[in-house]
């Protein structure tokens, strides 16, 4: 079988974060389970380009990547017009990835032409809160450059959450379920963690400091907290999109700015580390598509606190943390039952991580992949 994969921006692309990791992995696990892959994608990272070898196929990890040259169009080459009529050519499936990006454009109109199956990821950007930003532009883009082709397309979700978003806009739409995973090597620990880590009394949220996950919920929870566990730190790890000046007024006028601390970006191990030691990860997120970092932090036998506007009902399900209300009074309230008894909350979380194994995964995907290439 042949798939190809068009995304508008690829590993190691690190800073558009779970979706580029889901994506490499997926492509890693399936091209070992026998299925010929090619990406296509651009270079683009972020303000800057990637340090790859532009417009040509490179060998990656069992599978071929091609980084079509970025133009001044965002997530996009023109060489891609023409060129993604020839990279799908022998595809059996064409997954996109992406909506609002023009390479989900051309890749539809050229798999139209060319009658090709299409398997479409919208990863997390059907969601009501992607709507409350540029809102009309995203709907009319559904309508003109979507919706035309929506009779050929197979939708792709991560959950039954994903799952109803797209039938929001899709009602009759033919949908799979596929969950994102978690790479066991990857959260392997290979080296000593950091004293910082293993002598602090904390909690962790992960994550670009982005509006939607939801930060200043945290940092209101805090004080009803700290009204319990004095001591306890919430450390704060991520890339700064425009929200750390915010959110540290926020902690001064909370007068908690000594329990808190931003820790910036981490590295594969230091994060690794970060999660093991910490007493629970919170994840008070608006929207998210799967949530890696949950993933990663179950991985690690820390509990995890994932608000509702997540596909993490099995931790509760499991006992391993909670699944609550976007307030600061819900997450304190959990926050303070899990200090009280980690150890109980730690041993279950390695029954939810077995079913998030990308290997795992990777079968149901090709199995999904086989499914609708006989359709």
């Amino acid at each position: 079988m042949k798939l190809v994969v068009v995304i508008p921006y690829f590993y190691p692309a690190y800073i558009y974060g779970g979706p580029v990791f889901a994506a490499y992995h997926l492509c890693q696990k399936v091209a070992e389970n026998g299925v010929n892959v090619d990406v296509i994608t651009t270079n683009l990272n972020g303000k800057r380009k990637l340090d790859v070898v532009p417009n040509v196929f490179t060998s990656q990890s069992g599978f071929n990547v091609k980084y079509y040259n970025k133009s001044l169009l965002p997530f996009f080459s023109f060489k891609m017009i023409l060129g993604l009529a020839k990279d799908i050519k022998d595809a059996d499936v064409v997954h996109v990835q992406s909506i609002y990006s023009l390479s989900t454009t051309f890749a539809l109109f050229h798999s139209y032409l060319q009658n090709k199956v299409v398997f479409l990821s919208p990863r997390g950007s059907l969601t009501p809160w992607s709507f409350k930003h540029r809102g009309f532009m995203k709907k009319l883009w559904i309508n003109l450059l979507i919706k035309p082709f929506h009779k050929h397309i197979f939708w792709h979700a991560t959950s039954e959450k994903e799952i109803g978003d797209i039938q929001h806009f899709f009602p009759k739409a033919d949908i799979e379920l596929v969950s994102d995973g978690v790479s066991f090597e990857e959260s392997e620990i290979k080296s000593e963690c950091n004293k910082k880590w293993q002598n602090s009394f904390y909690i962790v949220c992960l994550g670009r400091l982005h509006k939607v996950k939801g930060y200043d919920i945290m940092l209101k929870a805090m004080p009803h907290i700290l009204k319990v566990h004095s001591n306890l730190k919430l450390f704060i790890a991520g890339m700064d999109e425009g929200e750390l000046d915010e959110l540290i007024n926020l902690s001064q006028e909370l007068k908690i700015q000594d329990n808190i601390e931003f820790v910036g970006q981490l590295d594969s191990d230091n994060k690794n580390c970060f999660l093991k030691h910490a007493q629970c990860l919170i994840m008070p997120s608006h929207t998210e598509n799967f949530g890696l970092v949950a993933a990663e932090a179950l991985f690690q036998n820390t509990p995890v606190i994932a608000s509702k506007h997540t596909p993490w009902e099995v931790l509760e399900t499991e006992q391993a943390g909670f699944h609550v209300i976007n307030t600061p009074q819900a997450i304190s309230q959990a926050v303070i039952i899990i200090l009280k008894d980690v150890e109980l909350y730690s041993k279950n979380t390695s029954r939810v991580v077995e079913q998030f194994s990308w290997s795992k995964i990777a079968k149901t995907y090709k199995s999904t992949l086989l499914k609708i290439s006989k359709r």
